[in-house]
């Protein structure tokens, strides 16, 4: 009796250990979660069941090791934040297999992406033909992401500039620069690219947002 009573006590002090590390490791869909972010996730679901598997065991030995993952999922997180270059080895690069209705075939054979699977994803968004896709986007977590021409607004579907970060392979989809970029922006009352919160190309012109926050040295 004593051994099942130890077993329903572990069960409990594991839930409120995943809620708590969950809620400090921050709010995601699982849609969104990165590579870094399942490891993290597997491992601690390991640790875990082997703490509640092995009665001899202390749960302490699993509770440790789990906290300072969430630790160091926190700070990759905050560093990832800060640095662009960062994010693009962790989480990877998202790819455009359809630029204006132009098929990239070495993108998507680098990527193992077939043909079959692209038409199923153009034919779920109520589309016949590669010819009405204006971007397909690989995104970085696997999805793929297709605007239609007769309904997409933006020259690129990604951010000129983020977070004061130029996007130079944005800029080289598009033929132009840095100095281009800066040049248009001027135009726009906007002196520094370092100023700039989020930067899209539309149709129409430059949609900009300015930062109104500025960068704190801190984890939280």
């Amino acid at each position: 009796m004593q051994e099942y009573l130890n077993l329903m006590v572990k069960c409990f002090v594991v839930y409120i250990v995943i809620v708590i590390a969950l809620r400090l490791m921050g709010k995601r869909e699982v849609g969104e979660l990165s590579v870094f972010d399942i490891v993290i996730y597997l491992v601690m679901s390991e640790l875990l069941a082997i703490s509640i598997t092995d009665a001899d065991e202390s749960i302490m030995k699993s509770l440790v090791p789990i906290f300072t993952l969430a630790f160091l999922q926190i700070v990759i997180s905050w560093f990832l934040l800060k640095s662009k270059k960062a994010r693009d080895v962790f989480d990877g690069k998202d790819v455009i297999l359809i630029h204006n209705g132009h098929i990239n075939q070495e993108a998507m054979q680098k990527n193992r992406y077939s043909m079959d699977d692209l038409m199923s994803q153009i034919r779920s968004k109520d589309l016949c033909s590669p010819d009405e896709v204006a971007f397909a986007v690989l995104e970085n977590n696997g999805t793929l992401s297709i605007l239609a021409k007769d309904k997409c607004k933006v020259k690129h579907p990604d951010p000129l500039i983020s977070d004061g970060t130029v996007n130079e392979k944005a800029l080289k989809d598009l033929h132009k620069d840095s100095a281009w970029l800066k040049r248009e922006l001027e135009k726009e009352g906007i002196e520094n690219m370092s100023d700039v919160f989020l930067c899209l190309w539309q149709k129409n012109g430059f949609f900009v947002i300015k930062k109104e926050i500025k960068s704190r040295n801190t984890l939280f």
